[in-house]
């Protein structure tokens, strides 16, 4: 009995050192080191306040971008293949048209279609003075399933844009069939939250025309001047190319945006400067020609930059939504609000008043009615709480006011497994049987009861979380924590305690 005592002993200290540990970068947020295991507890939106945006995906876009990608891979394959299109386009049904310079090779160009997109299938095929004009067409599962995908990867691009952006504990979740929730607490400006992480960063290199498209068709687009600069449709390169960007200075003293390319972007590059000395090469992001440079010579070595008069924080912005990846598609912010932390702040000071007032009348009535038991039991809540928060800390959860409501119900919940364990013990001491006995019996009998109400509660705890968002799921967390720091203490921890010391009185409950 002593040792298994003192083995219990020491798991219960490591667990108090272990849950200190955690709190210790909530306690001294301001002034702890970085590199500690644990974080400090982030306030949810409603406590700290900060920005809400609701953005609506246009998963249509991607399915666009996606046809008019495959279409330029499809013309490199045929122009490898010695099979000549005088023009190409992406219809605004979903199909591709590939108009080519003779009829003789439509069958060569089906092949090359299926090999290199089996996504489209033929629609039709028409023939106009020896051309031949090749339809396909991309089923609807498959635009169904690019879609889908580009919701799923727009939020991880946000995720990635977010974490650039230097925001602790941000909410980012899909809400319905094309819809997206990010709550920043703690950012105060919409206007650049949505500057940075709503804009598409879509990154294009393509060709200055010079009159002569060859059959890839023309488009006028604007520098930041606004004057018009006509590129060809094709993209030369994208940014999936893009490594890694950093903001630094030309020779010049303006800021420029150094672009580190992939391996397979740079041997790209290196094909498509070698080919096209003398030529204008324009870089686009989204939409906007920032620059169109003459090549002077081949580029080998994977590195290009981006200029056009950048401030550094407009350079800054562009570079981090260049690391994070472009988004799949255009978002369209459906709902936007700054939230105050004032009602947040007001509710928690009431909350913890209340959990204050509640646990104070907890603790007269356990002391008055269960003599030094009581005592016993108020110190197994104060465990249960720090427990409850440090877990909190452990596992980066954010709090919020239902969150709050958590610990307080759990508080609440938590004295009914005391009150259980103490009656157990006062029946079976009334019944005549000895103290030890009594303990050993009381705590074996109460732990069913205790068990089966908790498990119960847990499961429904589970359930919240699994069909529940946001400020339901952290209620969830926190009572489901609750439940396992209430098991702890109401049976290891209390336990632990009357095999420590002695009971004395008649009703045997007087430590």
């Amino acid at each position: 009995m002593i040792r298994d005592t003192f083995q219990r002993t020491v798991i219960l200290g490591c667990v108090v050192v272990a849950a200190i540990a955690s709190l210790l970068p909530t306690v001294f947020r301001e002034n702890f080191p970085k590199s500690w295991p644990t974080k400090p507890i982030a306030m949810g939106l409603d406590i700290s306040g900060g920005v809400h945006l609701v953005y609506g995906v246009k998963s249509q876009e991607a399915v666009k971008s996606r046809l008019q990608s495959m279409t330029s891979n499809i013309r490199s394959k045929l122009r490898e293949g010695k099979i000549a299109v005088a023009s190409s386009a992406v219809g605004a049904d979903n199909t591709v048209q590939l108009t080519l310079l003779s009829d003789a090779s439509a069958e060569r160009a089906k092949a090359v279609v299926a090999e290199v997109a089996p996504e489209l299938s033929f629609a039709t095929q028409q023939a106009d003075m020896g051309r031949a004009t090749l339809v396909f067409s991309i089923s609807a599962q498959a635009a169904q399933k690019i879609e889908h995908d580009a919701i799923e990867q727009a939020v991880e691009t946000l995720r990635n844009r977010v974490d650039q952006f230097g925001v602790a504990e941000p909410l980012i979740q899909r809400a319905g069939e094309n819809r997206i929730i990010l709550q920043m607490p703690g950012v105060s400006d919409v206007n650049a939250v949505k500057k940075v992480v709503g804009s598409v960063a879509k990154l294009e290199f393509k060709f200055v025309s010079r009159g002569d498209a060859e059959g890839y068709g023309t488009q006028v687009l604007r520098d930041k001047m606004g004057q018009a600069v006509v590129v060809e449709n094709q993209t030369q390169l994208t940014g999936d190319a893009v490594a890694d960007a950093r903001v630094g200075f030309d020779q010049n003293g303006q800021v420029d945006i150094s672009l580190s390319l992939n391996s397979a972007g740079a041997k790209d590059f290196a094909r498509i400067t070698s080919e096209n000395v003398g030529r204008e090469l324009a870089i686009i992001l989204d939409g906007i020609v920032y620059m169109h440079p003459v090549i002077r010579t081949a580029i080998t070595n994977g590195q290009a930059s981006i200029t056009g008069g950048f401030t550094t924080d407009e350079a800054r912005q562009v570079k981090i939504v260049l690391k994070a990846g472009a988004l799949p598609a255009p978002l369209e912010v459906l709902e936007e609000r700054t939230v105050g932390p004032t009602l947040g702040l007001e509710s928690v000071k009431k909350g913890l008043l209340a959990m204050a007032v509640g646990f104070g009348a907890i603790s007269l009535f356990m002391v008055v009615y269960y003599a030094k038991s009581g005592l016993v039991a108020v110190g197994t809540l104060i465990l249960n709480f720090i427990l409850m928060v440090a877990a909190l800390s452990l596992f980066g959860a954010t709090l919020t006011l239902p969150g709050l409501a958590g610990l307080a119900l759990t508080i609440g919940m938590a004295v009914d497994s005391n009150v259980i364990i103490f009656e157990r013990i006062r029946d079976e001491i009334r019944n005549g049987v000895s103290r030890d006995l009594a303990v050993h019996t009381g705590f074996d009998k109460a732990f069913g009861a205790i068990f089966d109400s908790n498990i119960t509660t847990l499961l429904a705890g589970a359930v919240l979380y699994y069909f529940g968002t946001g400020a339901i799921r952290g209620f969830a967390v926190t009572l489901s924590v609750g439940i396992a720091t209430t098991l702890f203490c109401a049976v290891f921890v209390a336990r632990l305690c009357f095999d420590h010391f002695q009971l004395k009185g008649k009703d045997g409950l007087s430590i």
